[in-house]
């Protein structure tokens, strides 16, 4: 997971006070606001601010023991955090509207929030990926995806505008420092995401472009002289009303409800369409048989999806009660795709005789059960779960591969 907002003004506050300090100081040292080339020395020494490497890796070494020391999993219940940000943090305005004490971490249970709704149609991307060709998207799921979308980038801008607006109006009886507030900029608006590896997700709706924009026009409002003057607060929020597009909090609000229960939706169809996509695909194998008799052979067929596996069994001579060898009888099946959440979890064959305590320890390194020289009787059978809706007789079975002696099948490695 990226640095949450609350994780980052924690470290801009304490570890990275001081750099801040030293930008403000610099862009102020030799040009007035209304000099000509103050704007360009101001990006200029922003850039080189956003990009300093030091500063960046020094966020990537503390931001794990924040976030610990915090003890804030933004993670743990999507769900129930939607209804608890708003009903206490991002309340309705005739209830008190903004809990600005909480309304940081507020930001990060929206953020993860996206984040696994991210996930969650990427997963179902890759699913639909691996599934038979007849499989696609379904419109609804495609439509709340796209409508979600658009509502978390105008709540993500709307609500950081809200927040950043109160700190910048407030008299100077409880205004925070200039300093403080490009802290707080930093954590609401940080010039990198930072991921941790390439399976993390960036939930950032908005371009680098507009976010430097944002960047630069705060930072110019903080560094002038007359910056608390009512003029200059009236210029900086329409600059921050035109970048989220959104009048009020009310009607940012109205937007975080409505991608609330999007989100909730989304998450059911995409895990319902997961779902249906592992049982279609679940146990499917392609057989080649000739005999039931003769040893099996093990492959591995991936000529049509490289990414998901599938098995073949092959035999290679024929029944002894077969007067001649017959022609190989091809049954072909999609390849089994595994569900994109559980991918890469060992599977083995339970044994019906006694309890597999390798594979409750996971310890695949161990033969299961069904493996062991007299555990199971030799006349017993494993049949195919589809075998007994195509009313076929046992001897077809058995040259179609869908019936294998116990023996055999404790061969395979599992």
């Amino acid at each position: 997971m990226p640095p949450y907002a609350a994780d980052l003004e924690t470290w801009w506050l304490e570890s990275g006070y001081d750099s801040i300090k030293e930008l403000m100081n610099f862009v102020t040292d030799n040009l007035d606001s209304w000099q000509c080339g103050f704007e360009q020395q101001i990006k200029t020494r922003l850039l080189l601010f956003d990009n300093d490497p030091t500063i960046i890796a020094q966020i990537k070494k503390d931001w794990p023991a924040i976030r610990e020391a915090r003890g804030i999993d933004y993670d743990a219940n999507s769900r129930k955090y939607a209804k608890y940000v708003a009903s206490t943090i991002f309340r309705k305005p005739e209830e008190g509207g903004i809990n600005f004490d909480l309304a940081m971490n507020g930001l990060g249970y929206l953020d993860a929030i996206e984040i696994r709704r991210l996930r969650l149609l990427n997963a179902v991307d890759e699913a639909i990926q691996a599934a038979p060709p007849h499989e696609g998207l379904p419109l609804m799921l495609e439509e709340i995806g796209r409508t979600s979308s658009s509502n978390f980038k105008k709540l993500h801008a709307g609500l950081r505008t809200c927040i950043l607006t109160e700190e910048l109006t407030k008299d100077a009886n409880h205004r925070k420092e200039a300093a403080q507030i490009m802290a707080l900029l930093n954590a609401l608006l940080p010039s990198a995401v930072i991921l941790s590896d390439i399976e993390d997700v960036d939930p950032t709706p908005h371009s680098p472009g507009v976010r430097d924009s944002v960047r630069f026009s705060v930072l110019e409002h903080l560094v002038s002289k007359d910056c608390f003057t009512q003029e200059r607060q009236e210029v900086i929020q329409m600059k921050l009303r035109c970048w989220c597009d959104i009048a009020s909090y009310a009607e940012v609000r109205d937007v975080m409800v409505r991608y609330c229960e999007e989100f909730k939706k989304v998450e059911e169809l995409s895990l319902r369409l997961l779902n249906k996509l592992e049982k279609e695909t679940d146990n499917t194998v392609s057989y080649h048989a000739v005999s039931a008799g003769s040893p099996m052979k093990y492959s591995t067929d991936t000529s049509s999806y490289s990414r998901v596996e599938s098995t073949i069994l092959t035999q290679n001579t024929s029944l002894d009660s077969q007067g001649s060898e017959k022609e190989p009888l091809t049954s072909p099946q999609p390849p089994l795709a595994f569900h994109p959440l559980l991918r890469g979890m060992p599977g083995r064959q339970l044994s019906p005789a006694k309890t597999d305590i390798a594979l409750l320890a996971r310890d695949t390194s161990q033969p299961p059960v069904a493996c062991y020289p007299d555990d199971l009787s030799k006349t017993f059978f494993y049949q195919h779960p589809l075998a007994r809706e195509l009313n076929m007789s046992t001897q077809e079975q058995v040259t179609l591969g869908l019936l294998l002696p116990a023996e055999v099948v404790d061969q395979r490695d599992f």
